[in-house]
């Protein structure tokens, strides 16, 4: 014995006991280290040892407790007799400053619940079989003297120690041998395979547990020091996270006071996989009990009650739980439990698991949770749609419990039928839809609110939402020839509604939807208006077509369509005999609808019920069936047999039901058909189309042209290009051959040729469309006049496209001339500019003529047709006229432009220019054409000397151009060479003969004003017409100075109409210049007026001789 008794270890230090590795330490080793310690220091280690979390032997943290519990123990006795049955202020009272003691007492505190966890750990995670033995060893926690140094005691230890760990390993440390220096005791495994024998009292125990085998158990769910040392509450909702139930039942009920404000908190913290039946054999699911109030786990029996003292210490020193935990203090009712179960169900959605929401209803229900039938149902209905609906996985992840009670009740619907075919829409209706309903129905009879009507309503909507390939099989199954108990809708009435609601409210026309229509008009019932009368019948048939036309017509572009569901609504008051001649309608559209997908035509259904009374819509469904045949080719069989179809669609035996071309009659069709026939550009076909069509009476000549021209022009303006030998343009031309040839489509022909001839000029880059929209034609011909280099240099081909294009009038023309006129001029061609300013001349005096004409006459001047049909008539006195001012301007300018070429020698051509722009430019004008002429003139003056000096001197000319080409036209008739003072005095009678004229005008013009304003169109704009005296004045120069020109110049007529000023007679003087007008003279008297003319013949005749450098004695005419 003294050998064992040296051979124990030295007691520990605090500091070493604090420091030491827990597997350095041991029970024996710990009560011989803390025997001579004070109570309140070994409290502290305790504490301290418990709390550092570092060590997992619960025979080691049992000893410690034991020990500390021991030291602590007579203070709680002593608090225990001084407080009684006291409260929190008498314990506090008692201890009062004693420091020392209150750290004792709430040392004490804080082992016992630190013993009650590691009990309860205990039952959690049982110790093995080996520990039971332990137990009976280690010295009970009532013991006074634990620091009892006896012998017994001591054997006790060493037998506690002997049985400390079987398993450990030897260890070998060098080192403090107290502490590492292995003892006997330690391991009797080694002591009984080493050759040293143990004393003989050891070795029974030892070969008792060398017999024994150990048993392995599973590791406890949490770590026992984490349990010990965090709150409570918080392993138990780490039990909960990790679903260890047992353990957490455990703890529930041996700390349900502890536990119970969290028990919310808790069972929300159950992973949602958990069934709840496992819940509920643990017993930790909420219900409600027989008083109505909550149940929730009851606490252990066998357990012994806190204490008092226990109690008020607990509340004293114990740390309360951490802040974020949430607590529910008190009991739920009923109400709360249903609002809780309905929450924690829902919060289950993201796992998708509806099995398990389905068994926390059924377990709550069993467990008195009220008002969970309607969630049930919710789910047994949802698990249908998830499980027998054949969803797709986008489907899948949408519908949860939370979608579904915030779904409509025509989305659920919808969502059964989402996926169904054909073949499975009818069984879908019976095994999902319509216990859905019924529920539906259930619910509404337990709210009070009971709707007999619901299931039928919600089955109509659901068919009416249906497209018409899933709605065919439900009206198949609700045929009238089925029993009644076997059909989806039961009532033949509300079948022919269903039916027409559908099929008038369907968005689809597709051809195929057609023979699916067709079949679902087979499965309605027939019935039969017997003893009805004809005009009664004629009046319903009227008044149900009008007013299901009228509802079916949109009141706004912008404003939908009416549903399948509004036309249910309308069509359900309908009477008998309306929904049979509803029927009779709907009948005769399914022909119509048919025959149009025949022909590529895809129509609603509705708008043939739309356009029953509109013939436009009507004719616009007409030329849109007609015109999609023209790209398919047909034959003259298949013209023929779209005409007989649109014959059918156009007829019918009921005068008031027809079919959808009704409202068009014989010609109207024809037409439209005439026209889809020539747009095909199959012209054989469409001249013995025509035939047949004028043997039908459905077409005449007049339409043939009307429909001929219309068929051309859209030919025209599509065509890319405009040659008529190709593509769209050659259709436009060849399409006016098909019927008889009038004037306008020769016209037209004309205007095509136009065209063609137009767009060959590759410098003008316009289209048909482009040429067609030309409000001006002349404006292409300048175009093509100033793009191309040589077009002026071919002036028929100019005249004859202005004609073809519309512009044949003799003013239009004159214009087409001036165009020439201008490209000569600016490409110098003298003489091309010369023909075309002479053109424009004799074109104005055609005019000045024909005024003159019209002034005796009284008859107003009108142009000539000027535009074929397809421009726009321009020929109006307005429009004339402003043609004429154009053509007289463009001709003065012209002509001075001409005159002041310095290039061309050709002056007596330049003088006779001269004549024209003086005879036709406006007053302001004359001082620069004059100032022309004086070039001119001293041009001419300067060739006369040259020749004159050439024949004085006998120098031979080298010209090849005689003396006749060379003379001016306008020759002065002297023989002598002027001198310079004659030149001189040549400018300055010309510029007085000038200042004369414009002197002359301006009196005339002001003794008109005081004479009232008379006016006369030959004066110009309501003033006297200096021009017109020019222009006399001009000629007066010309017959004058050069007399030749009558005898062999210029021929007879141009020399006509060059008169003399002196001329009385208007008849011989056409161009109304010759006279002074007598309007001047009509509101004076006979002598005033006689005096006033002979002064102005006067005055204008002086005017010319000095123009001519005359004396005064040799002007004539300055007397009469």
């Amino acid at each position: 014995m003294e050998d064992l008794l040296t051979s124990l270890p030295d007691p520990l230090t605090p500091e070493q006991i604090l420091s030491s590795s827990p597997s350095d330490l041991n029970p024996a080793i710990l009560q011989r280290s803390l025997a001579s310690i004070p109570d309140t220091e070994v409290i502290a280690i305790c504490i301290q040892l418990i709390q550092a979390g570092n060590t997992e032997d619960i025979h080691l943290i049992r000893t410690i407790i034991e020990i500390g519990l021991a030291r602590s123990g007579p203070e709680i006795t002593r608090l225990r007799t001084e407080v009684g049955d006291g409260t929190e202020e008498d314990v506090k009272n008692v201890l009062g400053d004693d420091l020392p003691r209150a750290e004792v007492i709430k040392g004490w505190t804080l082992l016992h619940d630190v013993k009650g966890r590691l009990n309860t750990f205990d039952v959690i995670s049982p110790p093995s079989s080996i520990e039971p033995a332990q137990a009976l060893i280690i010295e009970t926690p009532n013991s006074a003297h634990v620091g009892d140094t006896s012998t017994t005691g001591v054997h006790s230890e060493e037998k506690k120690m002997e049985l400390d760990d079987p398993w450990a390993e030897p260890e070998s440390i060098e080192g403090d041998t107290s502490l590492s220096s292995p003892s006997p005791l330690d391991d009797p495994w080694e002591a009984a395979a080493s050759d040293k024998k143990s004393p003989a009292q050891f070795d029974a125990p030892r070969l008792e547990i060398e017999t024994t085998p150990p048993q392995i158990t599973a590791p406890p769910p949490i770590p026992l020091s984490t349990f010990l040392i965090q709150p409570l509450p918080v392993s138990a909702l780490d039990l909960a996270a990790s679903a260890s139930l047992s353990a957490l039942s455990i703890v529930c009920q041996r700390h349900r006071t502890e536990m119970y404000p969290h028990r919310l908190a808790i069972l929300e913290t159950i992973p949602g996989w958990v069934l709840p039946s496992d819940l509920e054999a643990e017993g930790l699911l909420l219900g409600v009990g027989d008083d109505g109030s909550e149940k929730w786990m009851s606490s252990v029996s066998k357990l012994d009650p806190p204490s008092k003292i226990g109690q008020l210490l607990t509340t004293l020193y114990l740390p309360p739980p951490p802040p974020y935990l949430s607590t529910h203090r008190e009991l739920l009712s009923a109400a709360d439990l249903n609002r809780w179960y309905t929450s924690h169900i829902l919060s289950l959605d993201s796992l998708g698991l509806l099995d398990i929401q389905l068994a926390w209803v059924q377990y709550g229900a069993s467990l008195g949770v009220p008002s969970l039938d309607e969630l049930g149902e919710d789910l047994s209905l949802l698990s249908r749609l998830v499980y027998d609906a054949n969803l797709t996985p986008d489907q899948h992840a949408k519908w949860n419990l939370t979608f579904w009670r915030a779904a409509t009740q025509g989305d659920i619907i919808n969502a059964y039928l989402a996926n169904s075919t054909s073949p499975s829409v009818v069984g879908d209706i019976k095994r999902l839809v319509m216990p859905y309903l019924y529920v539906l129905e259930t619910r509404a009879e337990r709210a009070g609110k009971a709707d007999p009507s619901l299931m039928e309503r919600s089955l109509h909507d659901a068919i009416l939402s249906l497209p018409l390939q899933l709605a065919l099989p439900v009206f198949e199954a609700s045929k009238a020839t089925i029993p009644i108990s076997e059909r989806i809708v039961k009532n033949d009435l509300n079948v022919a509604r269903l039916a027409l609601a559908c099929l008038y409210g369907s968005e689809e026309k597709e051809s195929y939807v057609w023979s699916t229509m067709s079949s679902i008009f087979e499965c309605l019932p027939v019935w039969e208006l017997s003893g009805s009368d004809p005009g009664s019948d004629s009046e319903l048939t009227a008044t149900t077509l009008d007013s299901i036309a009228t509802f079916v017509r949109p009141t706004s572009a912008s404003a939908p369509p009416p549903t399948p569901k509004d036309l249910f609504l309308f069509f359900h008051p309908l009477p008998f005999a309306s929904l049979s001649r509803a029927l009779d309608i709907l009948d005769v559209h399914l022909e119509s609808g048919e025959i149009l997908a025949r022909w590529n035509v895809a129509t609603q259904l509705r708008f043939l019920l739309q356009s029953s009374r509109n013939s436009s819509d009507q004719k616009e469904l007409a030329e849109k069936m007609v015109r999609r045949q023209g790209s398919k080719g047909l034959g003259e069989d298949g013209w023929r047999r779209l005409w007989d179809d649109m014959d059918r669609l156009g007829g019918g035996e009921d005068s008031l039901v027809r079919g959808a071309l009704g409202m068009l009659d014989l010609r109207e069709r024809g037409r439209i058909y005439l026209g889809g026939v020539l747009s095909s550009g199959n012209f054989d076909v469409a001249k013995r189309m025509i035939r047949r069509l004028q043997s039908a009476g459905a077409i005449d000549d007049k339409m043939i042209e009307e429909v001929v021209l219309e068929t051309s022009k859209e030919f025209y303006v599509s065509a890319d290009s405009g040659n008529m030998h190709t593509g769209e343009m050659k259709l436009a031309y060849d399409c006016l051959s098909v019927g008889p040839t009038t004037s306008s489509m020769t016209k037209e022909k004309k205007y095509i040729e136009a065209t063609s001839r137009l767009v060959s000029f590759s410098s003008l880059a316009l289209s048909p469309l482009e040429i067609r929209h030309t409000k001006d034609p002349l404006s292409l011909i300048a175009k093509v006049l100033s793009a191309s280099d040589d077009a002026y240099r071919h002036p028929d081909l100019m005249l004859d496209m202005a004609d073809k294009l519309g512009c044949n009038g003799e003013l239009e023309r004159g214009l087409v001339w001036g165009m020439i006129g201008r490209a000569s001029e600016r490409k110098a061609h003298w003489e091309a500019g010369k023909e075309a300013l002479e053109g424009m001349v004799e074109i104005v005096r055609q005019f000045e003529r024909g005024r003159g004409r019209s002034r005796r006459t009284g008859v107003g001047h009108t142009g000539g047709s000027n535009s074929i049909s397809s421009i726009p008539d321009r020929n109006t006195t307005w429009e004339s006229s402003s043609l004429e001012a154009k053509l007289r301007t463009e001709t003065w300018q012209l002509a001075h432009a001409l005159a002041s070429e310095s290039d061309t020698a050709d002056t007596s051509s330049k003088l006779l220019f001269i004549n024209y722009a003086l005879e036709l430019c406006p007053p302001s004008s004359i001082p620069s054409i004059l100032e022309t002429f004086r070039k001119v003139e001293s041009g001419r003056i300067k060739l006369d000397y040259a020749a004159k000096r050439r024949r004085v001197e006998g120098i031979p000319t080298s010209s090849t151009v005689t003396q006749a080409e060379l003379a001016p036209t306008l020759t002065t008739g002297i023989s002598t060479i002027p001198t310079a003072e004659e030149r001189v005095l040549g400018s300055r009678t010309a510029a007085k003969a000038a200042k004369l004229a414009l002197g002359l005008g301006g009196r005339i013009g002001g003794l008109r004003g005081t004479l009232g304003g008379s006016s006369s169109p030959i004066l110009g704009g309501g003033s006297f017409g200096v021009g017109g005296v020019g222009a006399r004045l001009s000629r007066s120069i010309s017959r004058d100075t050069n007399r030749s020109l009558e005898e062999g110049g210029r021929g007879g007529e141009k020399n006509s109409t060059r008169r003399s000023l002196d001329d009385p007679n208007p008849d011989l003087n056409p161009n109304g210049h010759g006279v002074i007008p007598r309007e001047l003279f009509e509101g004076l008297a006979g002598d005033e007026a006689e005096r006033v003319r002979l002064g102005a013949r006067r005055a204008l005749v002086r005017g010319v001789g000095w123009l001519l450098g005359a004396d005064e004695s040799e002007i004539v005419g300055t007397d009469r």
